[in-house]
């Protein structure tokens, strides 16, 4: 098994006061895709959540190498879910209504996979740019936008300064937290960032994920999930402060703040906000006991439940496969004795693969709206976007009951 990097103090504010808060055992990646037919085998690392007292931030206490995590072969496209789409349209929105315009402005998008979120920009009349490490920065390519074909990094900013005169604009879209290195990264955003330059970061938001009990969102290719509190101690290492927050409904419920140079305090109604939050997240540590008491209920009564269903129509077909579902196939035991299959939208490049840890195969929903006669009951697996997956499925004809695995 590939070696993991032990946390032991906190990466946002350097707190050793890190407290046990989730252990979800050992569980696939949730790309590690075999290819059906293949008789290799997905490892098992450990889901173990830590949380600083300090700051806020929860950290994955065991670390895989982000070579590991995102390989050239990575199949996740954003292009393929509507709620991120819809979520990547509010973002500019947001930026361009901050900003006054964002014509002929530079933006960088930092983890910018299929482009979809840079197209947008460019829509504005933005100069565009991405970082994208794995083989999505292919189906960026092409679209007027400067494509830079590697992890982020300090020799990636100096590459990017030197080919470019100045960036306006820095985004992550859920990739703040998917970067091992968080004092490497913050290296590189000091050498991109001039006086004027905004940082905009929309991430899961902690309290989201604990208010909705979205423990799935702790998989390993979130080394960190953040409070608002991480990123006013992340903005203050970059010498800078947040100026904005919002908390946008994608992904369940994240955060998106804005970090810039400013001059005095940010804006009445943002500091409401900012302190009614930073009030609510003391109440954190707390939350992550209800929500190990909501795991072992929901695990009892889903398996039951699933069961239950098995027994009157045999092996279920599931629909959408999300990475964040290998954590709660792995948590109920799943396996094709229960799901027959998983569908996913045509040109899914999950299509023709196993789900992680498992022997249940990905396939085309051409196959399952071919078989919608004899579907009484589906499994859906993206819980967090279930008006999309409803609305979607009953456009294609599904009449049958749909059971959210959550």
């Amino acid at each position: 098994m590939t070696a993991c990097f032990e946390v032991s103090t906190c990466e946002v504010c350097g707190s050793g006061d890190l407290v046990e808060a989730l252990d979800l055992g050992k569980n696939p990646l949730c790309d590690d895709l075999i290819p059906i037919g293949s008789d290799l085998h997905c490892e098992a690392y450990p889901i173990d959540i830590v949380y600083c007292r300090k700051c806020g931030t929860a950290h994955q206490r065991y670390q895989v190498p982000k070579v590991q995590l995102f390989p050239q072969t990575y199949h996740y496209r954003s292009r393929f879910t509507a709620d991120v789409l819809s979520g990547m349209a509010a973002l500019v929105e947001s930026v361009d209504a901050q900003l006054g315009g964002l014509d002929g402005l530079t933006v960088l998008d930092v983890g910018c996979n299929d482009g979809s979120l840079l197209d947008r920009f460019a829509a504005k009349g933005a100069r565009t740019i991405g970082v994208e490490p794995t083989g999505a920065a292919a189906d960026a390519e092409g679209r007027g936008h400067a494509i830079i074909h590697d992890f982020f990094s300090e020799e990636t900013a100096k590459r990017i300064i030197e080919q470019h005169e100045r960036v306006d604009v820095i985004t992550f879209t859920n990739v703040f937290a998917h970067i091992e290195d968080l004092k490497g990264l913050l290296a590189a955003l000091s050498i991109l960032m001039n006086e004027g330059t905004v940082l905009v970061i929309e991430n899961h938001y902690l309290g989201a994920v604990l208010d909705k009990n979205q423990f799935d969102t702790f998989y390993h290719e979130h080394p960190r999930t953040y409070s608002l509190n991480s990123f006013i101690h992340i903005a203050a290492t970059l010498n800078r402060k947040v100026t904005a927050v919002e908390f946008p409904s994608r992904y369940g419920g994240n955060i998106r703040v804005t970090i810039g140079k400013a001059a005095g305090d940010p804006a009445p109604a943002t500091a409401d906000v900012m302190a009614s939050t930073l009030e609510r997240e003391v109440r954190f540590l707390d939350e992550f006991a209800a929500m190990r008491a909501f795991i072992e209920t929901w695990k009892r009564d889903k398996r039951s439940e699933i069961e239950r269903l098995v027994h009157s129509h045999g092996p279920l077909m599931a629909k959408a496969f999300p990475g964040r579902a290998a954590i709660l196939v792995s948590a109920l035991g799943l396996s094709e004795a229960e799901i027959e299959c998983v569908y996913e939208k045509p040109g899914s490049l999950k299509i023709g693969h196993y789900l992680p840890g498992t022997r249940i195969p990905i396939r085309s929903d051409d196959e399952l709206f071919g078989r919608l006669d004899e579907t009484k009951v589906l499994l859906n697996m993206a819980w967090h976007i279930p008006t999309e997956i409803e609305t979607y499925l009953r456009d294609n004809g599904y009449q049958g009951r749909i059971v959210h695995i959550v």
